[in-house]
Parts: C-alpha cells; sequence; structure tokens
C-alpha cells in the first residue's frame, strides 16, 4: 500500500514545487456556471493550460486564432474517467449543447478534433436597474452574455451583428464591483508567459530522459511524479545559485549534473528513500541533495553491495 507523506510546513521555497491549472473564478461565482459541473470546470482550466504550448507550436489558423488538440482519450485519461464522461464534459464547455466556453472542428480524415478556447468577460447589473427595457432585442436575457456574439467561430458571420445592448458597452460608476480583477478576464493566450511554455517543454524532455512511463509501472506515481517535478523545478529555476546539501552552488553546475540523471539514478533514489529508517525533516532538501549526488554515488554504491553480498 502506497504511503503518501504529509509535512506539517512549508518551508523556503517549498511551495514553488507545484504546477497549477488555472481555472477563472467566474466559473465557480457566476450564476451564468452554476450550472456547470465541477468537473467540467475543471477541465476548461486544464484546456487554459494547453494554451501556452498551441501558442508556442504557432497552431493559430487563418484569423490568427490559437486553437490546441486535446483528445477524448487523453481527457480520460487525465481526469480518471470513462470514455462517455469525457465526451459529456466537452459537451457541457461547448457552443452547441454547453456554455459556449470551447468550440470544436472536426478535420475528418483521421486528424484530431481542433478546439478553441473561448475567453470571456461578463459583470452582474444591481437587481434595481435590470428592467425589462434594459434588455436587449430578440433575447429577454439581460446583462446575460450570447457566446456565439463573439467572434470566435470558425466561420465569419455573414450576417451583421445583432445591435448589443447598449448598457454592456457603457461604463457607469454606480457598479461598485467593476474594478474588480473576476469581472474580467483577459485572453489566456496572452495570460500564459513564456516560462510556462519552456516549463511543459523541459517536462516533456526529462519524462523521456528518465523513461517517465517505465518507472510508473515499477513504482508508485506519486514517488515518480515527485521526483519528475524536483528536477524540472530545478533545470526552469532562474536563481543563479541553489543550495544543496547545505552548500550554495552555482546553479548551471547544478542544472549540468540534473541532466545526467536517468532512469536507473531514480531507481536508486527511491529505492534509496525507502531504506532509510532516519526521520528526514525536509523532504524536499534531502531529494534535491540525493537526485545531485545521483550520477556520482550509485555506482560505488552497488558495486559495494554486491562486494557485501558475495562476502
Amino acid at each position: 500500500m502506497t504511503e503518501m507523506l504529509l509535512t506539517d510546513y512549508f518551508y523556503g521555497d517549498e511551495s514553488e514545487q507545484f504546477s497549477y491549472f488555472r481555472i477563472p473564478r467566474l466559473l465557480i461565482t457566476s450564476p451564468r456556471f452554476k450550472g456547470l459541473s465541477t468537473d467540467a470546470k475543471l477541465l476548461y482550466g486544464m484546456l487554459l493550460d494547453r494554451m501556452s504550448l498551441s501558442a508556442k507550436n504557432g497552431w493559430y489558423d487563418e484569423q490568427s486564432r490559437v486553437y490546441i488538440y486535446y483528445t477524448a482519450d487523453e481527457i480520460r485519461t487525465d481526469m480518471g474517467c470513462g470514455n462517455d464522461k469525457a465526451l459529456k464534459l466537452l459537451s457541457e464547455l461547448d457552443t452547441k449543447k454547453g456554455v459556449g466556453l470551447i468550440e470544436r472542428i472536426k478535420q475528418g480524415q483521421g486528424k484530431p478534433t481542433k478546439i478553441y478556447v473561448k475567453r470571456f468577460t461578463t459583470r452582474e447589473l444591481p437587481a434595481d436597474t435590470a428592467e425589462p427595457s434594459a434588455q436587449c432585442p430578440d433575447t429577454g436575457r439581460g446583462a446575460d452574455i450570447d457566446f456565439s456574439d463573439f467572434q470566435t467561430s470558425e466561420k465569419s458571420m455573414s450576417r451583421p451583428r445583432q445591435s448589443r445592448c447598449a448598457d454592456l458597452g457603457k461604463t457607469d460608476a454606480s457598479y461598485p464591483n467593476r474594478n474588480k480583477p473576476e469581472f474580467s478576464y483577459p485572453d489566456p493566450s496572452i495570460q500564459s508567459h513564456e516560462m510556462e511554455m519552456e516549463r511543459y517543454e523541459c517536462r516533456k524532455e526529462v519524462m523521456e530522459q528518465i523513461n517517465y512511463v517505465d518507472l510508473q509501472k515499477s513504482y508508485p506515481y506519486d514517488d515518480v511524479d515527485c521526483l519528475l517535478e524536483l528536477i524540472v523545478d530545478t533545470l526552469c529555476s532562474t536563481s543563479t545559485t541553489m543550495r544543496i546539501g547545505g552548500d550554495i552552488l552555482p546553479a548551471s553546475a547544478v542544472k549540468e549534473r540534473y541532466r545526467q540523471l536517468d532512469a536507473e539514478h531514480i531507481r536508486y533514489v527511491i529505492d534509496g528513500l525507502r531504506q532509510t529508517t532516519t526521520q528526514i525533516r525536509n523532504i524536499r532538501a534531502y531529494l534535491l541533495t540525493t537526485l545531485y549526488n545521483a550520477p556520482l554515488t550509485m555506482g560505488p554504491y552497488y558495486s559495494a553491495a554486491v562486494r557485501h553480498d558475495t562476502g
């Protein structure tokens, strides 16, 4: 049975060991999205996360709009659900059957479906001003925003846009919450930073370097994934120096050593951790040091073990 180690506090920069999905606060707080399932909101955050990779890979259409690829099989694997559930979550977000947060364009000929992740803004009107006369024509929906009116569909609209509600185009000093950041989210492709793109690529390279898939077959997911993220953290760090085993070393030297790590080094570190009976107060610092020393200590360690066994 796998045991997860929980420590009581974060020390130093330990909180930076995690990477995060971004889920817009409006998906939780806005009445418009109350009917959206929690899993669908999580999936939207995962789709946003892929936007940075698409931008880096130059996945733009003829109108310079970013699109992503995220198949149902990948969603099923990442979210640990069945195929029906994965398709249902996509439908919840889709423009045709759901709330309009994504638009899927099938390409045919065995090619994966393009997914356009839509940005959105919204603003809630005070109850005393939401009168029928202030509603937009033909919709009767007041301040609700029609996603089909955004310039994010695959084909440009041949007909003129319907006139939008005048209140949506004004700034009104009577709105006390208009300056709060949760009421406006910029385009996620702009919001994504180059560091996030580099981290994604770095993680892919490290996974291949340490033969991540095979390691997962031999060891618990948490053990392998923890070491993967520590390696990625180190290689993506912008610090000029790093603390390893109580010493301050140049970051370039530490990164060079980490680039030597392979699957056998990871096995060596995990097996060594399992055999350790001493209480480890700072597990992150311990693992960072062990990973740094692994290329130097693994050979002598196994040689000594063989000599011991053969007497």
